[in-house]
Formats: structure tokens, C-alpha cells, sequence
């Protein structure tokens, strides 16, 4: 059976919309999905599923559709966010502050070049497969528009976290 990580946009305690984490993982266990956790309380569920990546998202969707949120889903695989791991491209701000370097979950890879393109900084971007590295040397708040910039949706996570998540699919995944 497939592990997959749902990453929930704008969930958390203090800034975006809330959501108990229980109650997600009963529904989305009632839904059909195996094996549900939750990691914190800003939306991010890890899962099995004998379904197709495109079946787990809708399942995912229905089940914060019924908690009459419209928040957005994102789905990912222990491979690719291994992937985003092992290619830290910016270690030296994984170690020092890693809830200063984001990782941007899109739907599948943007057209890139529509950010990279001119961009002088200050954050540092960097592209692993369908997701975007950005080091936020002055603090996470930015002026990038990101979403805007590439026209695709994403939810973003810092380091720390995005790490915790890989590393708990992948144990998942060997279980």
C-alpha cells in the first residue's frame, strides 16, 4: 500500500484556519484511508491507500470539505520529499534556522523561470523536482509572491517540519 502526506494549506493555531487534529484522523480513517496520523496541529496527514495519488487527494478534500473548510490539499510521497531531504540546498540554514527556510508544496512543478528569472533576492530559491526551496534570511516574511509570480497554488512549510514529515512517511512507508 502507497504512504501518502496530505499537507492541508492554512491550517494552524494562531494565524490561518483551525482544526482539531483528531477528529481528521477518525474521518479520514472513516473515509477509507489506513494508517492515519497527524503531525501537529497545522493540517499535515500521513496515510496508506491501495487508491491512485489523484483518488487520495479527493478523499482528503471531501473530508476538510466536511468540516465546512474550503482549504486546499496538497498531496506528497515520502520519495519526493526524501528527495527535497537529501538535496537541502541550503544546509548551512537548515542547521542555523530552519523555521527560516520554506518548502513550497505545489500540485506539480511550475514553470520555474517565471521566479527564478531576475530575482535578486534577498531569499535564496532553489527548485527540487515539483517543489521550492526558499531561504528567508531577514525572517519569513517576504514580498516574493510566490503564488502570484508562478500562477500555481502551493502551501509551504518550514524545514523542521517538512524534515519531521519526510522522515515519518519514510517509516511509515518501511512498515
Amino acid at each position: 500500500m502507497a504512504v501518502y502526506v496530505g499537507l492541508i494549506r492554512a491550517i494552524g493555531p494562531a494565524t490561518h484556519a483551525k482544526m482539531r487534529m483528531e477528529p481528521l484522523r477518525e474521518a479520514c480513517s472513516a473515509a477509507g484511508l489506513d494508517d492515519v496520523t497527524t503531525v501537529g496541529n497545522t493540517g499535515n496527514v500521513l496515510c496508506r491507500s491501495q487508491q491512485s495519488p489523484a483518488a487520495v487527494r479527493r478523499v482528503l478534500q471531501a473530508v476538510v470539505g466536511s468540516f465546512g473548510l474550503e482549504n486546499e490539499v496538497f498531496l506528497d510521497t515520502p520519495r519526493r520529499m526524501a528527495a527535497v531531504v537529501a538535496a537541502n540546498p541550503f544546509p548551512e540554514a537548515a542547521a542555523e534556522r530552519p523555521s527560516e527556510l520554506g518548502v513550497c508544496t505545489f500540485h506539480k512543478a511550475p514553470e520555474w523561470s517565471r521566479l527564478l528569472e531576475g530575482h535578486r533576492g534577498p531569499e535564496r530559491l532553489a527548485t527540487v523536482g515539483a517543489h521550492l526551496v526558499v531561504d528567508y534570511p531577514a525572517g519569513i516574511s517576504s514580498r516574493l509572491n510566490i503564488e502570484k509570480r508562478l500562477g500555481a497554488a502551493m502551501t509551504m512549510r518550514n524545514w523542521r517540519v517538512f524534515a519531521a514529515l519526510a522522515e515519518k512517511a519514510a517509516a511509515l512507508a518501511r512498515r
